[in-house]
């Protein structure tokens, strides 16, 4: 009898179509030929698929003398797959860059390239980058749903009041709004979403965009390009749209300080609203960066900012496979929770080691993993957030000090929720857990 050949993950699954970008219709049919005549055609199809099927968001390739080690970045957790032979590895290294326009035979320099991805209806960017290492060579893989998953920001896990705080500001006028985050923290999904919050209809918003760096397109926000073959400066585009009278001027990057005082005054005497997005650790260092970038705008961003928006993404509890505990009084009042105000926690369920999974006659009956979330515990991730609205005390102190622990004092004395007791609230709501808590916060 034949011995059965055991079947690599990449063969386990239906391949995904590659998409090069490339304009002419003829070169793209010619490349995907050639490379479909190489042996890594079908591994590379196959092993991104099956990255896409594990909720996949970053492939990491390390290749040494003998194997492919492979690990997938899920949730923001990474974890290890069985490694591909070298040769098997190599072929799907360079049918991947064969169709993402880089050169397959060179496996020292640093190279970037692009292409998009389609398995069944869904289509996906693919941005994968190499680098030679001492060992061997480096690539990172990221893959991105063109459907951003989130719709709403009680998608994102924004509790209800928090939600129409948000609203309030995004909708009032003569107001700055500021959406930040940690790099790597989910910035420009929360701004999407956030930007699909505002009252779109009623008000005309005008985006301010680098040609290089376009942002995906959002309903009934108007996108203005500058640099690139437009001949034309941000302060160029930013005058010749005033003209127009906007109600609400986007800046998916820092502005300019000669646009962000032109954009303030229409604030001021205008009543018109700036939204901007940037990186940031945390909300106050968001209010420090803004006055601190913009020195002689100082005193009227201070008087102008309704709010900053900042967030850490935590991963979500599987609704599956959670698990509710009583939580003893103690732990209640080391998160600051008053006793009887919450009846369970919840924490991800995690099975008993293999030699206890027995039936009720102690024959072995080993538990099958959740099959929502594979036996992770977690299935996706939401964002905790930290909304710091100024009163009248915060934007005098941070005209004069740029010390974010006595301004955090100033907003708590206003009345400020600062992200540790928002991310005891997202615990309490049974959206995530307190090790998950520990995790995340223990890593700044």
């Amino acid at each position: 009898m034949a011995e059965e050949i055991e079947l690599q993950l990449w063969q386990t699954v239906q391949p995904v179509e590659f998409i090069p970008e490339v304009n002419d219709r003829n070169e793209t049919q010619a490349l995907l030929i050639s490379t479909r005549q190489g042996a890594g055609y079908q591994v590379a199809g196959g092993q991104l698929s099956h990255a896409i099927q594990s909720r996949a968001t970053h492939v990491l390739m390390d290749f040494s003398q003998h194997a492919c080690a492979i690990r997938y970045q899920v949730d923001g957790n990474w974890e290890q797959l069985p490694p591909l032979d070298r040769e098997t590895g190599d072929a799907m290294l360079y049918a991947l860059k064969q169709l993402c326009l880089m050169n397959p035979a060179d496996r020292r320099s640093a190279q970037t390239g692009k292409m998009k991805l389609k398995l069944a209806k869904d289509k996906y960017r693919l941005t994968m980058q190499s680098q030679g290492v001492p060992t061997g060579e480096r690539v990172l893989s990221k893959i991105e749903a063109e459907k951003i998953p989130f719709e709403t920001l009680a998608d994102l896990g924004m509790r209800d009041r928090m939600i129409s705080e948000l609203k309030e500001q995004l909708n009032a006028p003569g107001n700055m709004v500021a959406i930040t985050a940690p790099k790597s923290e989910g910035l420009t999904t929360s701004w999407n979403v956030v930007l699909g919050a505002a009252d779109k209809f009623v008000r005309d918003f005008q985006s301010f965009e680098d040609q290089a760096n376009p942002e995906p397109e959002i309903i009934n926000v108007s996108s203005n390009y500058y640099g690139g073959d437009t001949g034309m400066t941000q302060l160029d585009m930013l005058k010749r749209m005033i003209l127009k009278e906007p109600d609400v001027l986007v800046f998916p990057e820092f502005p300019q300080p000669e646009s962000m005082q032109l954009s303030l005054q229409q604030v001021a005497k205008l009543e018109k609203s700036i939204y901007t997005r940037f990186v940031s650790d945390n909300a106050m260092n968001g209010l420090v960066q803004l006055v601190t970038k913009y020195q002689d705008s100082a005193k009227e961003i201070a008087g102008a900012i309704g709010c900053i928006l900042n967030q850490r993404l935590v991963r979500r509890l599987c609704d599956n496979c959670k698990v509710g505990f009583e939580p003893p009084p103690k732990l209640l009042a080391q998160l600051g929770i008053p006793a009887g105000r919450v009846a369970m926690l919840y924490q991800p369920f995690v099975p008993p080691p293999i030699e206890q999974q027995v039936d009720e006659n102690g024959r072995p009956a080993p538990i099958e993993p959740c099959h929502a979330c594979d036996g992770r515990g977690y299935m996706g991730r939401i964002a905790i957030f930290e909304l710091l609205r100024p009163g009248k005390e915060l934007r005098g102190a941070v005209l004069k000090t740029r010390d974010t622990a006595q301004l955090y004092s100033v907003a708590k004395q206003e009345g400020h929720r600062g992200i540790q007791a928002e991310a005891v609230l997202t615990v309490a709501r049974g959206l995530t857990s307190l090790d998950e808590l520990k995790r995340v916060f223990s890593k700044r």
